[in-house]
């Protein structure tokens, strides 16, 4: 459907590497900073529990939009929930998704002028840094139809992560004993570090794109790509997560790389891989953005066969808004907490739960009591089908197993979870 002469597509293995590009980004950075607000034992539960249900989203999302016949998150929540999951889709997404890049903007920007400072022989201002790496570097990235291209430029990105959470892992000890560490099982602002956590592992917005660029598009495609990412991502978490938290505890910053002295040329060196990194996951942030304006204004040329210009301008208009955005802001922290409990639970838990129990599935609690059959698509119990197939799907009377039953059930912890961060997580940081 949206193949063309510009659109490169791989295989499960490859493209895993894309999704957990789409994963890992800034957020990983803050994560010393999030255990310590939730607290060490919870904060390392919790940080295994959103990765798991980060999977299960990814799943839920393919799934239903198999059932539907639907391959992009908009149309697909529309089908499922009506007008009001579509706007709030809608609005939660540009609020996640502006606000993710902004933050890769910010933090390109603030590691520039650090390195500036130190091995150029004039000063550089933040802004100059931003608006050239944004000009030269990323916006050449944002004209292909789908993120299939950017796979090899993923895996670029990806690579550069482990010599980052080896630096920080071998240096951060040298300046461990300054600081007592807490291992209290709850911390001081436990509601903001969820926020925190949400946002490292947001990655829904880029499900359909990431899934349009298989070679195979089956469930069964998707889940090993998916897997694949969800796990890594979860692995550099942990690594980050502890090695900077038991070297810096209490005084961790927002971007644990700004604990270290500027002096320090192994950090120095991880601090311009994590500038690449996040320039080569920009466009994996924005490409969402784009398709949910489009859709909104109905100018995306495949769906609407309008002219790609208008595509054009609005990604030339979108991307100047976040570029002016990200040289004005400049409080990390605060953005972190508050784009992922106000936005990321939305878009990463809270609809692609409802979404799965509304169209994903035909599970209710009333079947579940009285053992009745329901209704599956044929094509959904085939894992090497197709989504999006020409041919009309097929149903049939199925007993209710334990799997079925137990996806459903993870689907209302997927959406209790998403309330709870998005109403009392951003009540919180509101009220401090």
């Amino acid at each position: 459907m949206l193949a063309d002469s510009f659109v490169l597509l791989a295989g499960p293995g490859v493209f895993g590497f894309n999704v957990l590009n789409t994963i890992i980004g800034s957020g990983i950075v803050a994560l010393p900073y999030a255990i310590y607000n939730a607290g060490f034992v919870f904060g390392m539960v919790m940080l295994g529990a959103v990765a798991l249900l980060s999977q299960f989203s990814l799943y839920a999302l393919v799934v239903s939009g198999k059932r539907t016949g639907t391959a992009h998150f908009s149309s697909l929540t529309e089908a499922a929930l009506g007008k009001a999951g579509y706007h709030l889709l809608n609005s939660s997404m540009l609020i996640d998704m502006v606000g993710t890049v902004i933050l890769y903007l910010m933090l390109i920007g603030d590691m520039g002028v650090a390195l500036a400072d130190i091995y150029l022989p004039v000063s550089v201002s933040r802004t100059s840094v931003i608006v050239v790496v944004s000009l030269v570097a990323i916006l050449p990235l944002l004209f292909f139809r789908n993120t299939g291209p950017l796979s090899r430029f993923s895996i670029i990105s990806t690579l550069c992560l482990p010599y980052i959470i080896v630096a920080v892992a071998l240096r951060a000890p040298h300046f461990a004993g300054e600081v007592e560490i807490d291992f209290s099982v709850f911390g001081p602002r436990v509601l903001p570090a969820m926020g925190i956590l949400s946002f490292t592992f947001s990655s829904c917005h880029g499900a359909f794109p990431n899934y349009l660029g298989l070679r195979n598009r089956s469930t069964a495609a998707w889940v090993h790509a998916s897997s694949f990412a969800t796990a890594g991502a979860a692995a550099i978490s942990l690594a980050f997560a502890v090695s900077g938290y038991l070297s810096f505890g209490n005084t961790s910053h927002a971007n644990i790389l700004d604990n270290f002295p500027e002096s320090d040329n192994v950090i120095n060196i991880g601090r311009l891989l994590f500038a690449v990194s996040l320039v080569f996951t920009a466009p994996m942030g924005f490409y969402p953005i784009r398709d949910t304006v489009t859709e909104m204004l109905k100018i995306d040329p495949e769906r609407y066969n309008v002219s790609r210009m208008w595509e054009s301008t609005c990604t030339v208009t979108l991307f100047t808004i976040c570029v002016f955005s990200a040289t004005m802001l400049t409080d990390l922290g605060l953005a972190y907490e508050l784009i992922g409990a106000l936005s990321t639970s939305a878009v990463n838990f809270l609809l692609p739960g409802l979404v799965y129990l509304w169209a994903g599935t035909d599970v209710t609690f009333a079947r579940i009591i009285t053992r009745e059959k329901t209704l599956q698509p044929v094509v959904d119990s085939d894992e090497n089908t197709p989504l999006l197939s020409d041919e009309d799907v097929t149903l049939e009377k199925v007993e209710l197993n334990a799997r079925n039953i137990g996806l459903w059930a993870l689907a209302w912890v997927v959406v209790v979870f998403g309330v709870w961060v998005m109403v009392l997580g951003t009540y919180t940081i509101g009220s401090d």
